[in-house]
This record gives structure tokens, sequence and C-alpha cells, in this order.
């Protein structure tokens, strides 16, 4: 089992994440630190610091040496396909290949109107993010690559430096949806995560079991896809359970998520709480 958690990258000052991201890279007990993309916080405008997420990865880059690192998820609509995939290998290299990307549609309405940036279809939008996986994917992978889509084209684009990770670093999927999520996910996904905040154990094991599916009916082995389970918590004692209750299901990899602006003591905390469980 996995161990990674998440700093929202904003509703939090710069020289705490700072520290927490330091700490836990020293500590050794977690294999993963996660950031979110947003301009302001999805639930309410804020006035506390909200970072951009891929200036952040890039920044902690540099102050870590261990932790894979990447955004839970970023939103396709934000950024063209092309600059994702330029961020991406740049920060590959910074962290010498320990970089995920992670895209998701995009969804906050609020957020989009209030920028002037234009929200699709969801339709529309799932499309584009099958085409983004397809460019950052073609991109890393061919010394010159061409694409016509609906959404993007690219005529004899070439791409240099490549990542350090090769073919390219892992593309990380999150969401529950069994139409649309879940067959993107089977197709393109690394890792894919379940955003279980409402601790429904039996939606993870049907989605699960609807990824396994899927991977099935196109020829793929569903164990190079690492599945994780995202959380919160009310008190330490309950995480045992909960970890324990995800890896019946299926998970290899879970992921705490810390409520910004949050106790920056909590990722030290459940560390030596569940560290000592182990040992």
């Amino acid at each position: 089992m996995r161990f990674s958690f998440k700093t929202w990258g904003q509703q939090i000052e710069w020289p705490m994440l700072r520290d927490i991201w330091i700490e836990a890279d020293r500590g050794g007990f977690w294999d993963g630190v996660w950031l979110n993309d947003h301009f302001y916080p999805p639930k309410s405008p804020s006035e506390l610091p909200i970072f951009e997420a891929w200036t952040l990865l890039a920044g902690l880059a540099g102050l870590t040496d261990r932790l894979r690192f990447g955004t839970m998820v970023t939103a396709n609509t934000f950024r063209h396909p092309v600059v994702v995939a330029k961020m991406a290998a740049t920060i590959d290299h910074m962290s010498n290949g320990r970089l995920n990307i992670g895209i998701g549609t995009g969804w906050h309405q609020g957020e989009h109107a209030a920028y002037g940036i234009s929200l699709p279809s969801l339709t529309d939008r799932f499309d584009m993010l099958d085409e983004t996986f397809t460019i950052i994917d073609g991109l890393m992978t061919n010394e010159v690559f061409s694409f016509e889509g609906k959404h993007h084209r690219l005529v004899e684009a070439r791409f240099e430096p490549k990542s350090v990770q090769r073919p390219r670093p892992p593309f990380v999927i999150g969401g529950a949806g069994p139409n649309r999520t879940l067959p993107l996910a089977a197709k393109w996904a690394d890792h894919w995560n379940f955003p279980d905040y409402d601790r429904d154990l039996s939606a993870f094991e049907t989605r699960v079991a609807r990824l396994r599916s899927l991977c099935a009916e196109i020829g793929r082995d569903p164990a190079d896809i690492e599945i994780s389970a995202q959380f919160r918590f009310d008190n330490l004692a309950e995480i045992p359970e909960l970890i324990a209750g995800y890896e019946a299901a299926g998970a290899d990899h879970v992921l705490v998520s810390f409520s910004p602006p949050g106790d920056p003591t909590l990722p030290v905390r459940v560390a030596d709480y569940l560290g000592g469980l182990a040992g």
C-alpha cells in the first residue's frame, strides 16, 4: 500500500506549504503529495492565497528529493495541451522524474465565468480531454507529431526535451463517472483515483469492477493501472479501518485530503500514527 496526501495549493501561505512538503520529503512515510488546480476555491471565494498549481509544482520540485507529486487534477479547460506537455516535461527534468500528470475535464462554472474561460458542454469537455491525452502522449513519444482533432490541431510538431520518465510521466485520471470517466481511465490512465468524500465503499467496489471490465474489453491488463482512493477523516483512529476497506476493495494507494487551510502538523501526525501501527 502506498500513501500520499493533498495540500490544496490555495488557502495556505507559501511558507507553510513549503515546510509541509519539505518535512514530508524528509520523513520517509509518505510516497507522494498532490495539489489541486483552481484559480479560486471551489466552494466559495476567499481572501486567502490562491497559488497557480503548476508554478507551485516547479518550486516544490526543487525543494524535495524523494516524493512523487502532481496535480489531482488539472482543469483541462485552463491550458492548451501543448502548454501542459511542455510544463510537465520541464518539471519532470527539474525533479529527476518524479512528476505525475493529473488532468480532468474542468467543472466549476463560477470559476470559469469569473475569469472569462470557456466551459463547453460536458460531452465536449470529455472529447477535449481525450484529445489532450493523445497530444501529450504523441509529443512525448514521437520525434515529430501531427494531430487533427475536433478541438486541436498539430502539424509536424517537435517536442524537446522529452520527459525523464519514459515513455512519459504517468497519466492520472480522477473521478467515478461510469460512462465517460472510467472508459477514459481504461484507455489512458496509469493511475485512477476515486474521490470517496462520502465514505461509500460499495461505490468504490462497483467502480473498480467497472474499470476492470472496461480494461478487459479493450485488451488492457487492469493491473497496469494503479488504483487509489481519496478520503478525508475526522479523527486519526478511524483511518486504519478506512484503509483496510479500500485495500480489500482493490486499492493499492490511499490519498489523504487535508482540507484548506488545515493544520500544518497533520501530515506529520498522520505519518507518525500510521507508521507506529505498522511498526
